[in-house]
């Protein structure tokens, strides 16, 4: 009996272990067709000398391209390996701003007496955080993915019953949107950190 218990166990750990695998195999290849189909296109505007090396654009059309594909150069599969390490510094120096957002308010609120230390080290605090941001970035690309995607679903969500629901009170609103976040939160927490390759080995 308890060796049937437990073999369901496994056999059910292993489903959900798919299930993750399989959004995983749709979400990436999708990152990929996407992210290479943008690059591709800045290297035929290139190519037809749309666009230079010194950014000069002869259509605007060229300039928008450029504009779009910019951050797409942060992944691996950019061939420009200079602008590739230029891109991924940026977008993690925006990216953390979050955190000392994030860190001044807890600061604020639970130690006010520290709050001047932390504004003259400021810039030493921003570059430790876009240290940490960059490893994150470059080591943990797939987790990126993975909260990008449980995001736009969560706005897709809540954009989607916000029409819906445009006649109902503030607080049930409230309520349902709670409800979402909590939701897509434990999704993206077990679709991170589910063993899927484990599973997938075994299957």
């Amino acid at each position: 009996m308890e060796n049937e218990e437990l073999a369901k166990r496994r056999n059910l750990v292993k489903k959900i272990g798919r299930f993750f695998g399989w959004c995983d195999s749709k979400i990436f290849n999708i990152h990929l067709r996407l992210v290479k189909g943008l690059l591709d296109k800045e290297t035929q505007a290139r190519a037809q000398g749309l666009i230079d090396d010194k950014l000069h654009f002869k259509t605007i059309g060229a300039f928008i391209t450029w504009l779009v594909v910019f951050p797409c150069h942060a992944s691996k599969y950019s061939t420009r390996k200079f602008k590739q390490a230029i891109v991924r510094i940026a977008i993690s120096a925006i990216l953390a701003f979050l955190p000392m957002i994030l860190l001044l308010a807890f600061i604020d609120q639970v130690c006010p007496s520290y709050k001047d230390s932390f504004k003259e080290n400021l810039l030493i605090l921003h570059v430790v955080m876009t240290a940490v941001m960059f490893f994150f970035f470059v080591k943990f690309g797939t987790v990126l993915i993975r909260i990008v995607t449980s995001l736009l679903i969560l706005a897709i969500l809540m954009a989607s019953f916000a029409f819906l629901l445009s006649d109902a009170a503030p607080e049930t609103k409230s309520v349902i949107f709670i409800a979402f976040e909590v939701v897509i939160a434990i999704f993206f927490l077990l679709w991170n950190f589910w063993p899927k390759k484990k599973t997938n080995e075994d299957s």
